[in-house]
Order: C-alpha cells, then structure tokens, then sequence
C-alpha cells in the first residue's frame, strides 16, 4: 500500500504544474495579444481621431470662406435684381400718373412683373398696365390691396416690396408705392427670377440654396411643397438669424432634409429678404473622411501587420495548449486512440513537447484501464440481465400452478368440512395468497429491470385513478376497520396514467398492510397551474406504525424491510416502494417520506404533467 501511494502523490504533483502552466499560458496568449493590439490601435485610433477632427475642422472653414462667399454673392444680386424692379415700378407708375401712354411690356416682362397698376383710396384700379402674363391687380383682394396700402406708408414715395402671398394659386410677390392724391401704385411680381437664382447654386449631393422673405416665408426651395405653399420657416434658428439682418454662418436641423445643416446666411438689405447656402454635415463629414483614405491606408496597413504578428506569438504558445485540449475533448467523446501531435519544430516551446507527451502517456494507461473495466462491466450487466430474465421465467412459471392450488382450495372450502379442516384450508388460501403476491412484485421488478421507458403520454384523470386504488382496496380495509377517504379533484391532465395507477396502487397497498387502525388518506396538489412547469403532487397518508428517519433512505432499495420482525408479521417482498420509486424515476419525478415512529407515514409523489387543454 506505500508503494502505490507513493506514487499516486508523484503522478499528483506532476500533473498539478501542467494544469496551472495550461491556465496561466492560456492567459498569456491573450494578455500578448491584447497587449500589442492595445500598443498599437489605441495610438493609431487617436490619431485618426485627431485627423478626422482636423478634417471637419478644415471642411467647417472651407464653409465660412466658400458657402458665405456664395450667400453674399446672391444676396448681392438679389440686391441688383430688386433694385432694377424698383426703378421699373417707379418709370411705369409715374408714366401711369402722368400719361399712360408708352409701351412697357417687353420692359415689365424681362422683370417677371405681371402688371402695375394705380389704385384709389377706396380700392378701385384707376389705371393698370398689363404685361404679358394673366395675373392683374384687378384680380386682388380688397384686403391684399389694404395690407400693401398700409405697407407703402412705411416710406412714402419709394418701392416697398411685400413677402410672399399665394395670389391665383402661386406664390407672388408685390410692390408697392405712394402716389400723390392718396393713389397707390401696386406691381404684381412674379419670382421666376429668383427661383432660377436659387436652382442655379447647387454642390455635393444635397447642398443648395433658399431664400426666404422678411416674414421667414419661403420663396425659392429645392423642396417644392415648401416652395409652393410658401413653408413658414421662421422657426428654424438660421431664419431668424437673416430676419434679424444678421450675417455669418451657422448649424441647424433642416426638416424637409431631415438632416443636421451647416449653412452660410445673410440678408437682402432693401426688401429684408434672407438667403442661406446651406449643405449637410453629413456631406462634410464624407469629404473629411474622404481625405483621410491615404493616411488611413497606411495605418490600416500598420495594424494588420501588428496583428498578424501578435496573432503568431499567441499562437506560437497557445497551440500546443489548443492540440491537448482537443484531445482531451476526444477522449471525453470516447474516442482513447486520439493522440496530441507532437511536432519538434525549430519554433517549439519545450514545455508544450513534454505536456503532450505526458498527456499522450496518460491517455494511454487510461485505454488499457477502460478495457479492463468495459470487460467487467460486460459481465456485470449480462448477469443482470441472466437474472431478470431468470426472475421473469420462475414468476410466470410459478404464478399457474399457484392459480390451480389456488383454485382447488377454493373448491375445496366449498365442501362441508370439519372446523379443524376448514382452518387448515384458511391456512392454505392465505399462504397461496402470499405466495402470488411475492410472485407479482418479483414479476414487477423484474419488468421494471428490463425496461427504460414508462409507456406514451396520454390524458389521464388524478380523480379517477385514485377512485380506483380505493375501490380495490376497499374490502380489505373494511375487515380492518380502516377508513379510506381522498380528497383529489376532477381535472384531466397529459401524463403516464399507467405508472402512476402502478405507483398509487403500491402506496396505498402498503399503507394498508402496515396500518391496523385508524385511516387511510388520498390527497392531490397541482403546482404551477396554467404554466408548462407544471408538477403533480399525490399522498397516501396513513395512521399506520411510521418509520424511524434513519431507514427512511433505505425502504425505497430492492428486498429491504427495516424491521425482520414487522416484515414476519405483515409479509412482503420488500419490493413495493422500490418498485414505485423506479417507476417514478423512469417519469422524471420522485417519490418522498415523511413520517416518525407510532405516527403513521406520508409517501408524496411528484410527477411532472401538463394541462390535457393546451
């Protein structure tokens, strides 16, 4: 015994090394290769970072020396362009008051203006000059002719442009002037030239221009139900800005865009109009990355190579690590012929060659001992199976003659015997019954040996199983003056009726054998109702002579009364609760005691069911 124990602590101490080498080298791969990724990512990663930073910055301010270039520039020609319609309303309006006798429309035509009309304080056109185009001042409201009556009188003499109204169903603009006599001079403008303006300034994929009036009213968008409807845009903060005569550049979110902007904005100083040149962020952020691709090129190039190289050492020490655990995985699966390559290369670790030659010893003694052990364990299950098929064979061949003896007592008890006859007949039935009873359960267990599964799952009734343990044992509880009550509720529910009718019949028939006065109680619980956990719960509760807690682990084991006294006196196999408990176990469930010495017993079993309605 020295011997082998000495060298069960040598085999001990060799392997405990190899098993902290596996754990701290598994370690040391990853520590390597996050370490080298870390070293060399995180330094590229900031600099890119700082680089795409630098990047927007360098597009941000090609935005303040570009797009407010072009904001600038258009307001300038918007200043130009209304300039020019101002002089022409003037020239046609005084040749109104005056004359009205020169030929304007070519001239109102090449300023996109429908009509210049002179209109009393009343509101009737005296005279109007009509261009090319339908629109006419006859064809205004009387209360757009006020509100530009009142909008004139702001600067008496000279051309005030109005905002955006819809007058025949589009957009138009209006100018208006004082003249003397309370007349007013009212010019239809139609903004072709200013949408062909703001068409012309386009840029990337999404940059554009707009232009708004005094009021924040759109008059020329590349979205055209903004621009056709005249879209309130005073609320976005670049409007307000230009409605404020302010100048400069500026961020924004762009609803018809749906995206965050960046716009250059300015305002027309005569009319008070606002023009923007604005352009996604987003395109900003694109063109910066966009730069960024050669710079981007050779880090990317860097930290390939990096990982590639941290990738190698990790491996250079994990794989040996990686070749043991496969086979450890193999050998698990059954397979005892794998074996760790061994390869003695130039880059090998030594540590790694002689953990897998170790290993490779130690599958093989674990082979020759699997052998040996299969050869026994072959034997072993063939002499249980001899023997259940033996217990099987004696059962059934002994149950017929006992049915005869069986019978020929019976016919026999029927004669007209003497008393001393008669009680030897009682005698002779009693040990029949004993013996077909001892041939039942050995027949059972026998089964129960021979089988692994527990029949189909089928809808059953708890109520009407343990209906019927009670009506079969009834008659013999009444000889003893025991009553036999349960208290299980009608519900159907999808289980193994067969096993549980086998287990409920066994409990209740061994409650009854070891109680002589008292009750016998059947009761049920369901636990998680409605749920797909759901567990049956069934006790037989007896009055009976209880058990001691230390053989309680011991009564559900094959042949085993804990009292050979008791066993004389109530007869038995021993093969009852093993057979119930098998039968149990073979449902996924458990069959549970709880009892104490002169204070009957409770036997629980807990099968797993589902509800028979889903």
């Amino acid at each position: 015994m020295a011997v082998c124990s000495h060298k069960s602590q040598d085999t001990i101490s060799r392997i405990a090394p190899q098993q902290h080498w596996f754990v701290f080298h598994v370690g040391i791969r990853w520590v390597i290769f996050a370490s080298l990724l870390v070293a060399s990512v995180a330094p590229v990663f900031g600099l890119y970072k700082w680089m795409e930073k630098s990047a927007i910055q360098k597009e941000i301010r090609y935005v303040d020396e570009n797009h407010l270039i072009i904001a600038q520039n258009l307001s300038a020609a918007m200043e130009r362009y209304t300039s020019d319609v101002a002089s022409v309303v003037e020239l046609v309006s005084d040749n109104l008051f005056q004359t009205g006798n020169l030929d304007f429309a070519q001239l109102l035509s090449d300023f996109d203006l429908s009509a210049v009309a002179l209109v009393d304080p009343v509101g009737n056109v005296v005279k109007e000059y009509a261009g090319t185009r339908s629109a006419t001042v006859r064809d205004m409201s009387a209360h757009q002719i006020s509100e530009l009556r009142t909008l004139a009188a702001t600067d008496p003499g000279q051309p005030i442009f109005s905002g955006a109204q819809a007058f025949q169903g589009t957009p138009h603009l209006f100018v208006a002037r004082t003249l003397p006599g309370e007349l007013i001079a009212i010019a239809v403008l139609e903004p072709r030239y200013l949408i062909e303006l703001q068409k012309s300034i386009k840029f990337g994929e999404r940059g554009h221009s707009m232009i708004v009036d005094q009021y924040g009213r759109v008059i020329a968008h590349p979205n055209s139900e903004w621009q056709a409807t005249s879209k309130d845009a005073s609320g976005l903060s670049v409007v307000q800005l230009m409605m404020a005569g302010k100048t400069g550049v500026a961020t924004f979110f762009s609803p018809p865009m749906q995206a965050d902007m960046i716009s250059g904005y300015t305002h027309v100083a005569r009319t008070g109009w606002g023009v923007m040149v604005p352009q996604p962020m987003s395109e900003l952020v694109a063109r910066a990355k966009a730069t960024e691709a050669n710079a981007l090129m050779i880090i990317a190039i860097e930290s390939l190579l990096l990982v590639i190289l941290s990738y190698w050492l990790s491996s250079l020490i994990a794989k040996p690590i990686h070749n043991v655990v496969a086979t450890a995985e193999a050998v698990s699966a059954g397979d005892l012929g794998a074996r760790v390559p061994i390869r003695n290369n130039a880059a090998a670790i030594s540590e790694a060659y002689l953990l897998g030659t170790s290993f490779n010893k130690l599958i093989s003694d674990l082979e020759t001992e699997r052998n040996r052990l299969t050869g026994a364990l072959d034997a072993a299950y063939e002499g249980t199976r001899a023997k259940s098929q033996f217990l099987a064979v004696m059962s059934h061949e002994l149950r017929t003659p006992m049915h005869g003896l069986m019978g020929v007592l019976e016919l026999l008890d029927e004669e007209r015997l003497e008393d001393d006859q008669r009680k030897l007949i009682k005698v002779g039935r009693l040990a029949a019954n004993n013996m077909t009873e001892l041939l039942n359960g050995v027949l059972s267990y026998a089964k129960l040996e021979s089988h692994t599964e527990c029949g189909d799952i089928a809808p059953f009734n708890p109520a009407t199983l343990a209906q019927g343990a009670l009506d079969l044992f009834q008659p013999l509880a009444s000889k003893k003056g025991l009553s036999m009550t349960m208290s299980v509720p009608d519900q159907m529910l999808n289980g193994y009726p067969q096993p549980i009718s086998q287990i409920l019949l066994n409990l209740v028939g061994n409650a009854l054998k070891f109680t002589d006065t008292g009750s016998i109680h059947i009761s049920s619980e369901l636990r998680g109702s409605g749920t797909d956990q759901m567990v049956l719960l069934l006790s037989v509760t007896d009055s009976g002579i209880g058990i001691d807690e230390n053989q309680q682990s011991r009564i559900f084991e094959e042949f085993v009364q804990i009292d050979s006294e008791i066993a004389r006196k109530h007869q038995g196999t021993g093969l009852g609760l093993a057979i119930a408990s098998g039968f149990a176990k073979l449902m996924s469930g458990e069959i549970t005691v709880s009892s104490a010495p002169g204070q009957g017993a409770t036997f629980q079993l807990a099968v797993p069911v589902t509800d028979a309605g889903h």
